[in-house]
């Protein structure tokens, strides 16, 4: 009775396919790379030269991954120079805000309670 296969479950999957029992081939590129049984060189390959072009073609990714920064970025001020939280309130920091950035969604001091 032959071994059952291993299922294919990482994600990198979705960008490769066998083309020999030690050949994967990239969908994206049609480089082949050789395939020991594991996904890191397929990680590696797909990291280093595709990850960042599909991230910045996706304008929906790019804007949430501003936002996030963007959050992040007012939390770390909010800590560091101990100001209150309502400072998210104020006419002038949503005035600055909207100057910088005007799709820019200011969190209320309620999303971080």
């Amino acid at each position: 009775m032959e071994p059952a296969r291993k299922r294919k479950s990482s994600p990198v999957w979705e960008h490769f396919e066998m083309v020999a029992h030690n050949k994967v081939k990239c969908l994206l590129c049609l480089k082949e790379l050789t395939y020991s049984n594991n996904t890191s060189s397929m990680l590696r390959h797909y990291r280093a030269l595709h990850e960042h072009a599909e991230t910045s073609n996706n304008p929906h990714s790019t804007q949430n991954s501003k936002k996030e920064m963007v959050n992040e970025a007012l939390v770390n001020m909010v800590v560091k120079d101990s100001q209150p939280f309502s400072i998210v309130e104020d006419a002038g920091f949503r005035d600055l805000l909207h100057v910088l950035d005007p799709t820019y969604v200011i969190p209320t001091r309620k999303v971080y309670d």
